[in-house]
């Protein structure tokens, strides 16, 4: 009996399921950053938006919401940067020999 031949769709290529955490740490932290920025700053602008249709004061609140969007972002990114260096000294300090010599 002669070898089967291979199918057409065994021929073609199959696509490799992308596997979890495959992004380096640099991506991972650029698209954090990116997400903190963009949501603080929407939604200081919405609600400055929504108090200024309440009130009647067009661009006021709608400044103070953005103002307060990009600072609030700017504040939970240094955060999450003083979170991150604490994170690394603890490791340093951990791989560090005690210096003790026998």
């Amino acid at each position: 009996m002669p070898p089967e031949k291979p199918s057409e769709k065994s021929k073609q290529r199959q696509p490799r399921p992308l596997k979890r955490g495959i992004l380096p740490a640099a991506y991972d932290l650029a698209l954090r950053w990116a997400i903190t920025l963009t949501v603080a700053v929407l939604a200081g602008v919405f609600a400055g938006r929504w108090v200024d249709q309440k009130l009647g004061t067009t661009p006021l609140f709608i400044l103070i919401g953005l103002f307060w969007g990009v600072g609030g972002s700017f504040f939970s990114i240094y955060l999450q940067l003083k979170k991150m260096q604490e994170k690394e000294e603890k490791e340093s300090h951990r791989s560090e020999p005690t210096g003790r010599k026998f």
